[in-house]
């Protein structure tokens, strides 16, 4: 790979500007968000005005983002059609209305379907800049040969970034090292932000290819792309395959309803077995290549049971709990890899456009609409939700919650207002304005719509009791007759003390005290069974309290354990010990602040 020179550099910038101008001022102005963004970062200002300063910067990232794609897009399809600067400038304009409709239309920060918007939109722009130039064409080598183009266009500005990144930042780790320069993380970041958002976008913009007809002529493929989905995508597709196969024959014997880890798997296999297919379609008429035609035949076959299965597991999880944006779209996905199968299993003309557009159309479909993922999933949670609302069995009192919390999450406290005669528009608009934070604002909305309705939550957080042992004979630790002692303290922290030839390694892993002689284990000391017996006194109250609160004397036999190894008694004395104890606590992690000590006797 030939490396560009500097003239080449500043030619392919000026090349951009002209082309592509207000790509280009998007990209700056991102890059310029992204970097106010990491600035009032910096700063320790929790502030309602802060913080929905840095709400609007998100957004305004993502808008600018699609603002890029879908300009991008239009400019494409004006330079292949060669309008009129007139109506190249309508067509901008035009998306232009639309993003800053979008904007102004789109609250991410508040409401999570708006969030799945932006990425519907985001990944629908991008698919229509991959076939834009190509709408209503024919000639499926230029589609193919343009999107070699910006595949490995992308990949170089990915290298180029990531190498000039990595070179500066050493460079200011350099200049803090020798200069104490005090060069704060924020400056990295900052530096990351301008060569992603800025250098990236502007240096893969500049090799966009500008002569179509060309593409149409160019024969060339490069050999590392079938290699890359011979040697790599290929045997990929072979695992994922295997699996699949396996675990199907298993429903089939086991007859049992598939796991939903089974969608991700598919979706698995599709994508790379498209990706690689896609790869190797110039060539597959070629000789030599013949193994193309039957991969692709046997892939396509091997999707129907997989498609089948995917569907039977997008079921499972509709059946009960209804459908989601989510699940809309993996259903959507599933239909969608049903149409390409059957489409490339009979069709003779196998245009491979069909997958960029059909992904394209769908993407679009499900932002807005009654057909949409928002509009079909509201639907599907309120039917619910009207069905178990009423309802005295035990799972539905225990999904009630769960499902008025998506709806507030996902759509806003005013979609519940067919279950009540409160106006909960305006108690939503008071609660937005009286809330100086997005988590405490969107919490206080579920809390209102549980208390609205009566229902109790599922997440009351569970404080725990937190007690003190203290150990009854060494509140003051009593060292009468040993000759030597070694602090233990209540932190992961390995300690090596050497004694009259002898090595005695002290540590903490997880809840036990341990110590290790000449490297061979010799006492062990669990702080969480010790706290799990004091837990049941303490509910028996068999517990003697000292004068502070929560605070309780333990018996010392039970607070120490001792061996005697090479004429040396070791002993592990625990003074204090301090923990949180839940009513249901089933996780195997335990914190803990100790004090304790090794004591050492000669014999």
């Amino acid at each position: 790979m030939k490396l560009p020179s500097l003239q080449q550099l500043y030619n392919g910038f000026l090349n951009v500007i002209k082309r592509f101008p207000l790509q280009f001022i998007f990209a700056v102005a991102a890059t310029l968000c992204w970097c106010y963004y990491i600035h009032i970062s910096d700063y320790r200002d929790y502030s309602e005005q802060n913080e929905n300063l840095k709400d609007h910067l998100i957004k305004a990232i993502a808008i600018l983002n699609l603002a890029l794609t879908l300009l991008l897009a239009l400019d494409l399809i004006s330079e292949r059609n060669q309008y009129a600067v007139k109506k190249k400038w309508l067509l901008r304009l035009g998306g232009l209305l639309i993003c800053v409709l979008l904007y102004f239309s789109l609250d991410p920060t508040n409401y999570s379907a708006d969030l799945y918007r932006i990425f519907l939109f985001a990944f629908a722009f991008h698919l229509l800049v991959a076939f834009a130039p190509f709408i209503g064409q024919e000639n499926v080598n230029g589609f193919w040969q343009f999107n070699k183009a910006l595949f490995l266009r992308f990949l170089t500005s990915a290298l180029y970034s990531a190498v000039l990144y990595a070179g500066l930042a050493i460079a200011l780790v350099a200049i803090n090292g020798l200069f104490n320069a005090e060069i704060k993380w924020q400056t990295y970041m900052i530096l990351f932000a301008i060569i992603s958002a800025g250098f990236s976008t502007t240096f893969f913009l500049a090799g966009i290819p500008t002569d179509y007809k060309l593409l149409e002529e160019d024969q060339s493929y490069p050999k590392g792309l079938k290699i890359f989905a011979q040697f790599v995508l290929i045997p990929l597709v072979t695992i994922y395959l295997a699996i699949l196969l396996v675990y199907e024959l298993k429903i089939v014997v086991l007859w049992e309803l598939p796991k939903g880890l089974v969608s991700s798997l598919i979706l698995g296999y599709a994508v790379f077995g498209i990706l690689s297919l896609l790869l190797v379609f110039p060539v597959k008429e070629t000789a030599g290549n013949s193994w193309i035609k039957l991969f692709s035949k046997f892939f396509y076959a091997m999707m129907i049971p997989l498609v089948v299965l995917l569907l039977l597991a997008v079921w499972k999880r509709v059946g009960h709990y209804g459908i989601t944006e989510s699940r809309y779209i993996l259903t959507a996905l599933a239909l969608w890899l049903a149409g390409v199968t059957i489409y490339f299993l009979f069709s003779k003309k196998q245009n491979i456009k069909v997958i960029p557009i059909s992904l394209c159309i769908i993407s679009l479909l499900a932002t807005y609409g009654p057909q949409s993922a928002f509009s079909v999933s509201k639907y599907s949670q309120l039917s619910r939700l009207k069905r178990i609302m009423g309802s005295k069995k035990k799972d539905d009192i225990k999904e009630k919650p769960a499902v008025i919390r998506y709806l507030v999450y996902t759509h806003g406290l005013k979609t519940l207002q067919p279950f009540t005669k409160r106006d909960l528009s305006k108690i939503e608009e008071k609660i937005d304005a009286t809330n100086s934070y997005r988590y405490s604002m969107r919490m206080n909305k579920v809390d209102t719509a549980l208390a609205i309705f009566k229902v109790k939550g599922d997440l009351e957080y569970d404080h725990g009791v937190s007690i003190t042992l203290q150990n009854d004979e060494n509140q003051v630790l009593n060292v009468k007759g040993y000759d030597y002692l070694i602090e233990m303290n209540g932190y992961q922290e390995k300690k090596i003390t050497r004694l009259y030839g002898t090595d005695l390694t002290t540590n903490k892993i997880g809840s036990k005290l341990l110590l290790l002689v000449n490297n061979q284990p010799a006492l062990q000391f669990d702080l969480k069974e010790v706290f799990k017996q004091a837990v049941n006194a303490y509910k028996k109250g068999a517990l003697k309290t000292t004068n502070k609160k929560q605070e309780y004397f333990y018996p010392a036999k039970l607070m120490s354990v001792s061996k005697s190894i090479n004429g040396y008694q070791y002993t592990i004395i625990v003074t204090s010990l301090q923990s949180t104890y839940y009513e249901n606590d089933s996780k195997d992690y335990f914190w803990s602040e100790t004090r304790s000590y090794l004591l050492i006797k000669k014999l």
